[in-house]
């Protein structure tokens, strides 16, 4: 079914393959949009992300990248309100794609409260009128997309305000990531045969178990990346779980519970070169394959951020195709519009 373009482009009707093809793209235009964003040049003690969902997911990729490259931590909340420690020397960058989402509006008032540094990534919506009448650095993306599809908006984005505030340069290795991702697309567009298609494969053997994808240090977002867009896309229940996090508590449920068969692991790697961490994961794939199916998944690139955006690709590309194969429209969101026509009432 998924080498016919006339069977998946029925089902997929918003052209999500479409928008995972772009990505490339609109990583660059997104860094291009952030540095456009009119945040004056400001080094921050910290960086805080405030989002959810597709919005909030670049904000994981960037703390996890920022850890990597600079001295300023970065933070990630999704709720409603932020911490005592976040004040005048934070940054604060305020995710939302729609910019109507209540828990980011929330979360942009009580920056202003506490007389934090903020500037606003979103295509529009209330959050766009709100940074008009305060004179709010903001970083318009364009509309009409899904937001977990704008990921690479998202995230270029946040790279350029980094840029602006003086914490990070980025060029080089957003070059790199630009190659990678569109390598892994030449090997996962939907005009590759199931064959030769690791992402069609995947999806495949996939089908019938209940993914866990398993990441650590730079590929722990990406794994939650996975999940997400497996629930969203795919429409089949999906986990992340982080090493060795995972070692210390989980294994003892992939042993010892009889429904592990169920499920299946992923494995996102990004380096095998020798160390603690690299006798880890084969040791825990040896063991968690006694009681359930394991896969990897490799990063391409030699970077933090091409290895990351390659995986981040080619998970993408495979929740699409999960949705195709359930005969599910990847860009559907029905049960979400459900629960926030739900919350409106009440």
């Amino acid at each position: 079914m998924l080498d016919s373009k006339e069977s998946v482009r029925a089902v997929d009707q918003k052209d999500m393959l479409g928008s995972i093809e772009h990505l490339p793209q609109n990583l660059t235009d997104g860094l291009r949009r952030g540095r456009m964003s009119g945040l004056p040049r400001f080094v921050p003690k910290e960086v805080v992300v405030c989002g959810m969902g597709g919005s909030a997911i670049g904000g994981d990729l960037l703390r996890e990248w920022l850890g990597l490259t600079s001295e300023v931590p970065c933070h990630v909340f999704r709720s409603y309100s932020l911490p005592a420690h976040v004040g005048k020397d934070s940054l604060v960058m305020v995710a939302s794609y729609s910019g109507n989402t209540e828990e980011s509006l929330s979360m942009f008032e009580d920056a202003r409260k506490k007389r934090a540094k903020i500037v606003v990534v979103s295509s529009g919506g209330q959050l766009a009128k709100m940074c008009d009448s305060l004179s709010v650095p903001f970083a318009r993306l364009p509309t009409g997309m899904m937001p977990r599809a704008s990921l690479g908006y998202m995230f270029g984005a946040m790279l350029g305000i980094l840029e602006r505030s003086g914490i990070s340069t980025v060029d080089k290795q957003v070059e790199e990531a630009i190659r990678v991702m569109n390598k892994a697309t030449a090997y996962c567009k939907q005009s590759v045969p199931t064959t030769d298609n690791p992402a069609k494969m995947l999806a495949h053997e996939l089908y019938a178990c209940i993914p866990v994808i398993v990441g650590y240090e730079l590929s722990s977002p990406v794994a939650r990346r996975w999940a997400n867009q497996l629930c969203e896309n795919g429409k089949v229940l999906a986990f992340s779980s982080e090493l060795p996090e995972l070692d210390h508590n989980e294994i003892v449920g992939w042993a010892k519970d009889a429904r592990s068969r169920n499920f299946a692991l992923v494995f996102l790697e990004h380096d095998r070169r020798p160390s603690p961490m690299r006798k880890r994961v084969i040791a825990t794939k040896d063991a968690l394959g006694k009681s359930a199916p394991v896969y990897t998944v490799d990063a391409l690139g030699l970077s933090p951020l091409a290895k990351m955006f390659s995986l981040v690709i080619i998970g993408d590309y495979a929740s699409a195709y999960m949705g195709a194969l359930r005969n599910e429209d990847p860009s559907s969101n029905e049960p979400i519009d459900d629960l926030k026509a739900a919350l409106a009432k009440k």
